[in-house]
């Protein structure tokens, strides 16, 4: 029998004669082992296995930024770091697919790993609008349709972040009425500990958000965290840049009416400039329910669902929600869904965005300030108004009332039209007023000379060197995801190629630092023979992903988790889970 052969299982034949045992001087003696080895051994599979899965399998990160907060967190002043695990055999067995939360290598400093969501693949041409991601499609005479790109079922429960009651838990408010929330006409409504009281008397009211500490429905960062991260986050952040209103949101409330109703809306009422007025609303009226998109005075109809049964029966509490999201309606009851209708042609993807202004605090701000610098006035003509209306007689008890915002992508410097190369994908941060992401990624390039200098590109002989755009302000100390970096004093500038290789380059910074990446020519005088790189963005290599460096898809949270949050004194203790 060979080595290689199978063992078989002995048998023992009718007269045949059993082999004796061996006696104890003819047995071998097994070799021992000592502890030392034993757990060497261990210790080196250990070692072995880990490295198999990095290399293979898994490969764990912790992370840095806030640009995909709340799903991954990386918030110095809230105390929260997550450590991840990433699935890096998935790209081996399939491509990557939209919505991934994917691991990648930067185009513009490739020894770095960022961590974004793939919203862009090879071929597409997308706009982003009002918070959402749609597909370009040229029709005959230049003509444009749009096709929105919805996120999937269950992600879409992820993306939604709280907006009430948090917004009044940060302020250590305990009422809703009369900031967060206001009633017209006032006089019928009032706060009670089972939740808002309405007491109807045959005229129509309405239970709106209106919040005006924090803006109104704005795409404010703090949005969607416990009370107090979200308290952290809002009190180090200043108010931030390209702000937007969100048309996209849902309403959930449990109503008990002490008799039948005439009617009751929950609706989403959008205003824009140059646009007509929408109102997105679950109407429930006869115990039947509609999806309703209403225009212009909010009570001509224009699309309406078949209806169907929602009957809220006088003294019986009704859990009902309702949200409008990716150009689409959804109505629930006591926690399951029980209609959904589409409204692509009432897509509310333009008008979003606010009007702004440098203000002398330096950033840019609302170009109609409120007179507390710290808060911002919208215009009358640019808001969305998340409201429940009623109609009827006697009182009405509105419970756990809750108002949830999608996540919303903001145009920023993205392109009108932005076109992905085949082969490539384009990635967003989910925090997306301080995500950098392929939005915004630039590259500059230099020229270096043959003694170390950087000079203009087209100097003659000089070597090309490109690299990330992002230069640091020379007050502020050195930060990693920062380049160039002036050496002040020493006439040098670091720089990092797109390589991820560390250049140790001569020269000094322009006046205009670091607004424009500008440098002395060698020899030049301060103010003077100054020359500014040229940036470029929107580009293969720059802005978009290739393939090949795709490294993995997110797949765990596995730190904060409890108990070892609990004694780090972690604000967001047992992220531990799934991510999606």
């Amino acid at each position: 029998m060979t080595s290689n052969d199978p063992i078989q299982p002995a048998t023992v034949l009718p007269g045949s004669v059993l082999p004796q045992a061996a006696s104890p001087a003819q047995k071998k003696k097994s070799a021992q082992m000592g502890p030392i080895r034993i757990n060497l051994e261990a210790f080196g599979v250990a070692i072995l296995a880990a490295v198999l899965l990095k290399w293979f399998c898994v490969e764990a990160f912790q992370i840095p930024t806030s640009s995909m907060q709340p799903m991954l967190m990386g918030d110095t002043g809230a105390g929260v770091h997550d450590r991840i695990l990433v699935d890096t055999i998935l790209p081996v067995l399939r491509d990557p697919q939209r919505w991934d939360l994917t691991v990648f290598s930067y185009p513009l400093q490739k020894n770095q790993p960022y961590v974004k969501r793939l919203v862009g693949m090879g071929g597409d041409r997308l706009r982003l609008g009002g918070g959402n991601v749609y597909q370009v499609v040229d029709g005959e005479g230049g003509k444009r349709s749009y096709r929105i790109e919805r996120k999937p079922d269950d992600l879409q429960q992820h993306m939604w972040k709280n907006v009430l009651p948090l917004r009044s838990q940060i302020r250590g408010s305990t009422k809703l009425l009369g900031n967060t929330l206001a009633g017209m006409p006032g006089r019928l409504f009032s706060d009670s500990d089972a939740g808002i009281q309405v007491g109807l008397d045959g005229t129509r009211a309405v239970l709106y958000f209106k919040d005006p500490d924090d803006s109104g429905m704005l795409d404010r960062v703090w949005d969607g965290y416990p009370e107090a991260v979200a308290a952290s986050i809002r009190k180090n952040i200043p108010i931030d840049a390209a702000q937007e209103i969100v048309p996209d949101v849902r309403i959930t409330a449990t109503v008990t009416p002490a008799q039948a109703l005439d009617e009751l809306s929950l609706e989403v009422d959008v205003v824009r400039p140059g646009h007509d007025r929408l109102v997105f609303a679950l109407t429930v009226k006869g115990g039947k329910g509609t999806l309703q998109v209403r225009q212009k005075d909010a009570q001509q109809v224009a699309l309406e669902s078949p209806p169907f049964d929602c009957a809220l029966p006088a003294d019986q509490a009704a859990t009902l929600a309702f949200a409008h999201v990716d150009d689409r309606m959804i109505a629930w009851r006591d926690g399951e869904e029980i209609a959904r209708l589409d409204c692509d042609a009432f897509a509310t993807r333009d008008g979003c965005v606010l009007p702004t202004v440098m203000t002398k605090r330096g950033y840019m701000g609302l170009a109609t300030q409120a007179a507390d610098p710290d808060k911002l006035s919208l215009p009358i003509n640019q808001r969305v108004t998340p409201q429940l209306a009623f109609a009827g007689k006697g009182k009405v008890v509105v419970g756990d009332l809750r108002i949830d915002r999608d996540q919303h992508w903001t145009q920023s410097t993205a392109p009108d039209v932005i076109e992905v190369p085949q082969g490539h994908y384009y990635m967003l941060g989910d925090n997306t007023l301080q995500s950098i992401d392929s939005r915004g990624w630039t590259a500059i390039t230099v020229g270096v000379d043959k003694d170390g200098y950087i000079v203009p590109p087209e100097t003659p002989g000089a070597r090309l060197v490109r690299g990330n755009k992002r230069p640091m302000r020379l007050d502020n100390p050195p930060d990693r995801d920062e380049t160039p970096i002036p050496m002040l004093g020493e006439d040098r500038i670091v720089m990092i190629d797109e390589y991820g290789e560390v250049l140790n380059l001569k020269g000094k910074v322009g006046s205009s630092w670091p607004e424009q990446v500008a440098f002395l020519k060698p020899g030049g005088v301060d103010g003077r023979d100054e020359w500014v790189a040229k940036d470029a963005t929107n580009a293969e290599g720059i802005s978009f992903v290739r393939r090949e460096d795709i490294r993995g898809r997110a797949l765990l949270i596995f730190y904060p988790t409890i108990p070892f949050s609990w004694l780090t004194g972690n604000n967001w203790p047992n992220r531990f889970g799934f991510v999606r």
